[in-house]
């Protein structure tokens, strides 16, 4: 699952914001990128993927009320709660088609950012731990793997930012609409039936990795070079491997 799409582009580093020396990039794109790579190292390992967003329009392109809460894209009084709706629904898409897929593991590629904390740097996995989803350990073992080979990964590449571990998603520090509900990430979490929202749950062990601060300038300049992404796209592949040895799909 690359993250973000086109009207909600994750973090985005600007050259009226940073230095020349950092580079202006929006983070769908970057995440776009590195699924591409990821699919194809998988696919060329006998692994089969999919994608839940392949271009840029949005994997809701229609603007369907997919959820069942009424709301979509094209309501609200105002632009934030119009993208609010918009998100709602292109999650609950994106968990449909892994859902559809009977996929055995759902991968959510991103990439951090904080306005106010330029100095903010490292990677972190993120999971809904049990007994909120049943098959919350697996999603756990499944952070563990992936971790493990980034951090060997970029250890050994010299890194210097934060190894900021594998965390539940009850430890997230964001503005709680853009990321999940009332305690849980949306792509990762339970079922939600409340009277204002709704939400299907995916059916399978899944992961939302972080590696870097868009918003850090080292962070965004080591992001940027193409060998740095595929040797984090190459730990990644290597800890799905690790999972994969001991709960076969």
């Amino acid at each position: 699952d690359p993250g973000h799409g086109p009207w909600h582009y994750g973090y985005q580093r600007t050259w009226d914001e940073m230095t020349p020396r950092g580079p202006a990039r929006k983070e769908s794109e970057w995440d776009r990128g590195r699924a591409y790579m990821l699919e194809a190292e998988r696919e060329a390992q006998g692994i089969t993927v999919v994608m839940t967003r392949t271009g840029g329009n949005a994997v809701n392109v229609y603007g369907d009320d997919v959820n069942g809460d009424g709301k979509t894209i094209f309501d609200g009084a105002d632009d934030k709660t119009r993208k609010q709706n918009g998100d709602w629904d292109d999650i609950q898409a994106r968990i449909d088609i892994c859902n559809a897929a009977h996929a055995d593991i759902l991968v959510s590629l991103h990439i951090n950012g904080t306005d106010g904390l330029p100095d903010a740097r490292g990677y972190e996995i993120y999971y809904t731990a049990a007994p909120y989803r049943p098959f919350g350990d697996l999603s756990h073992q499944l952070a563990d793997d992936v971790y493990r080979r980034m951090y060997t990964s970029l250890t050994n590449a010299g890194y210097t930012g934060t190894a900021r571990g594998v965390r539940d998603d009850t430890e997230l520090e964001a503005e709680k609409y853009e990321y999940g509900s009332a305690d849980h990430l949306l792509l990762t979490g339970p079922a939600i039936d409340n009277p204002d929202r709704k939400l299907r749950p995916s059916e399978m062990p899944g992961i939302i990795i972080e590696p870097m601060f868009l918003s850090n300038e080292e962070d965004a300049n080591f992001i940027a070079n193409p060998d740095n992404q595929k040797l984090l796209v190459d730990a990644y592949a290597a800890g799905i491997l690790d999972y994969f040895a001991t709960n076969p799909g």
